[in-house]
């Protein structure tokens, strides 16, 4: 409930900001008030203000016992997408191949994630460990009930839209467009 509590005033303080935005009489650029007030614009700033404050409340809950955001994400992938190529988990996180690397690495330390079999050695899938699977099974559902208090459920539509501006984003990240 306090999550939710504090989710709400975040927002609230951000529509609050836009509010005053607006009512400034002095703007530096007059140019950039009619920019603020475009409906995409302010779509990108309240995503923007929600998503850094969920993912603040979610990375400090995972810290208090022991995970990182990466580490959590790559458990969670391999956990409901079977083995996968590092090539693929990069771009499901949006990191870079040598991050990728690193990360799977300390997870192969920590015995949480092994090389899949039946691979060849050039280009191997990883997999959890049973005892991979064993973590992610205890972890993820308070993580999943911390992401309800936080996170209300939307209507189809609005997670299409949010569909779309993943997909769009995608095809500016690999070149396929250009801005």
């Amino acid at each position: 409930m306090v999550i939710y509590w504090y989710t709400t005033c975040k927002l609230n303080q951000l529509t609050n900001e836009i509010r005053h935005m607006r009512q400034r009489k002095s703007v530096h650029n007059s140019g950039f008030e009619a920019i603020l007030n475009r409906p995409e614009i302010q779509t990108w700033r309240a995503i923007l203000e929600a998503q850094k404050n969920v993912f603040a409340i979610l990375e400090s809950n995972l810290q208090k016992i022991g995970y990182t955001v990466p580490r959590f994400q790559v458990m969670f992938y391999l956990y409901f997408d079977g083995p996968l190529l590092p090539s693929v988990l990069a771009d499901r996180m949006v990191v870079s191949r040598g991050n990728i690397t690193a990360f799977l690495k300390r997870l192969m330390d920590d015995k949480i994630v092994k090389k899949a079999s039946g691979r060849s050695e050039s280009r191997p899938k990883y997999g959890l460990t049973a005892k991979g699977k064993r973590d992610f099974e205890k972890i993820f559902p308070p993580h999943a009930e911390r992401v309800g208090k936080l996170v209300p459920a939307m209507t189809d539509d609005a997670i299409n839209q949010l569909r779309l501006i993943k997909e769009t984003a995608a095809k500016y990240r690999s070149g396929e467009e250009s801005l």
